[in-house]
């Protein structure tokens, strides 16, 4: 274990120069603290709930890893629950288009068979 030991320019008298140094920056930092609604008016807006129509990158590529299971013909337990849950969200990417050409045209095909 280390004892900690002050440092020499602790126990220094402060310069003329480090109390100028210091306002200067006290000064230019002061208006980062200041709160935003007093800098300008902030105005709520009220946001309508809507049906979310966007998928992020894990969400399409889960319904790729479904559309992939339903057009093998198998879907393993880590993707979806069960075969109708992996239909409806499949359903859903084609109709909203949330997956890519390729797979897009094997689900089509897919669901026009079946």
């Amino acid at each position: 274990m280390s004892i900690i030991r002050p440092d020499k320019r602790s126990l220094e008298e402060p310069t003329r120069r480090g109390v100028v140094l210091g306002l200067t920056a006290s000064f230019l930092c002061a208006p980062a603290i200041v709160r935003a609604g007093s800098i300008m008016p902030v105005r709520r807006v009220l946001i309508a709930e809507a049906e979310r129509r966007g998928a992020g990158l894990v969400e399409r590529l889960w319904y790729d890893a479904c559309a992939s299971g339903l057009v093998r013909g198998g879907i393993s337990a880590g993707i979806a629950p069960n075969l109708s849950v992996a239909e409806r969200a499949v359903r859903y990417a084609l109709e909203y288009g949330f997956l890519s050409r390729q797979r897009e045209e094997e689900v089509r095909l897919f669901f026009a068979d079946g």
